[in-house]
């Protein structure tokens, strides 16, 4: 098995197959490391805010009440605690640090189906077992119930490659939904979006795409709400894809030899 470092020819941009391996070392094992990889956004969030630098206002605010005796004893009471709270969350910081290397540095990396379930569920999504058992078909080659560096990246290469909507994609979606949400925030933003479609379709299949994605059906204006432009959560992004696909495949040649055959069934039935 190839590392997420080899792969083949292909038509993969080199910046969005660096997402790629991203994602793919992400979905490792997510299901053991979502907690930790959650309780640390948190953390590293209070972290910052504590050694945020002081604005010059608040700088004053803190030296009258310092110089003001009846508060000079609360605020140093304060000020410890606060201080004994930060070294308790660095050492938390550390151990849950310690304890997402160990599992990255497994000598075998794969994805379950668990790890494929748990990440569905922090995009909001709730998927059945039967659910989850068919993404993960979709891309486990050797059938051997796990998904490995080489079945995922050739399951994304087929992805982009296909212009019929037939190669089975809903594992392809969310993969895609995470390389576009490059802040790991659960929202997708034109920008982002944006910076990873040109390099692969060009500007106007780019734009078309941005279109349906963040403007209404039927390439309605975009709506420019949120950050970078605009963003769009993980349901959202599910219910235009999925449409897409359905399009793509109804507009394809064996779309059309399908519809016409139910069309004479219908009128042979009449």
């Amino acid at each position: 098995m190839r590392s997420p470092n080899s792969t083949p020819n292909n038509p993969i941009a080199p910046k969005e197959l660096k997402e790629l391996k991203r994602v793919y070392e992400q979905l490792c094992y997510f299901a053991e490391k979502a907690h930790a990889m959650e309780r640390l956004s948190v953390i590293r969030d209070t972290l910052a805010e504590y050694h945020r630098p002081l604005t010059s206002s608040m700088r004053q605010r803190d030296f009258f009440l310092s110089t003001t005796s009846s508060h000079h004893r609360r605020i140093s009471v304060s000020e410890q605690d606060q201080e004994k709270r930060m070294i308790a969350l660095q050492d938390e910081k550390s151990e849950l640090e310690r304890k997402l290397s160990d599992v990255r540095s497994r000598p075998v990396q794969h994805i379950r189906p668990q790890d494929t379930a748990a990440q569905l569920r922090s995009l909001g999504k709730r998927a059945t077992k039967r659910e989850v058992q068919n993404m993960m078909w979709e891309v486990d080659e050797k059938l051997d119930g796990v998904i490995d560096w080489d079945e995922f990246h050739l399951n994304f290469e087929r992805n982009i490659r296909d212009t019929s909507g037939l190669e089975p994609a809903k594992f392809y979606h969310m993969v895609q939904f995470l390389i576009y949400d490059h802040d790991n925030n659960g929202m997708v933003s034109i920008d982002e979006t944006m910076n990873m479609l040109y390099a692969r379709v060009g500007r106007e299949q780019m734009e078309t795409t941005i279109t349906k994605l963040f403007g209404g059906d039927d390439g309605a204006p975009i709506k420019e709400v949120g950050h970078q432009g605009g963003e769009i959560d993980f349901a959202r992004y599910w219910e235009v894809v999925i449409r897409e696909q359905q399009k793509r495949f109804h507009d394809s040649d064996l779309g059309k030899i399908v519809a016409e055959k139910k069309q004479r069934k219908k009128r042979a039935a009449t």
